[in-house]
């Protein structure tokens, strides 16, 4: 019997292997700073990880705002608050290789990777009709108004 995996059990599985990979990531690394090593780390990340979301997605929001007050998208301050709440999440909750991922979408000098990586996505989404009106369905142009 031929049978594919539906979404929820792909997302099921890549879960599965994520937590898999967390566990031996965290296993290998205690393995050599010790467990408190890697306890002070994941608390240390997830305390960083708090008050970047504190700090930093208030200025995001308030960026946001700011834009679309003075009518202007706020395209790029979007996808910047989309990478800085991102990344804090990922630091805050516990995990060696999130919180690598988190610190990179945090980090403005790698920040940029990813930010031109959602709008690739929300493009793709736009094209396939999924953004309701550039165009119609599958047609029209996304157009990014602003700093990439």
């Amino acid at each position: 019997m031929n049978r594919r995996l539906g979404t929820v059990q792909k997302a099921l599985l890549g879960g599965a292997a994520y937590v898999l990979l967390e566990v031996i990531a965290m296993a290998w690394l205690g393995s050599r700073i010790g467990v408190g090593g890697v306890f002070l780390l994941l608390v240390g990340t997830a305390v960083l990880g708090t008050v970047l979301m504190r700090t930093h997605g208030r200025k995001a929001w308030a960026e946001m705002r700011r834009k679309m007050e003075l009518g202007e998208p706020p395209g790029h301050a979007l996808l910047n608050g989309l990478c800085l709440m991102a990344g804090s999440l990922l630091l805050i909750f516990p995990g060696v290789i999130g919180d690598l991922v988190g610190l990179t979408l945090v980090l403005p000098v790698t920040r940029g990777f990813y930010r031109l990586r959602l709008y690739r996505l929300l493009e793709r989404l736009l094209r396939r009709g999924g953004g309701g009106g550039f165009g119609g369905p599958g047609g029209g142009r996304f157009i990014f108004i602003g700093r990439r």
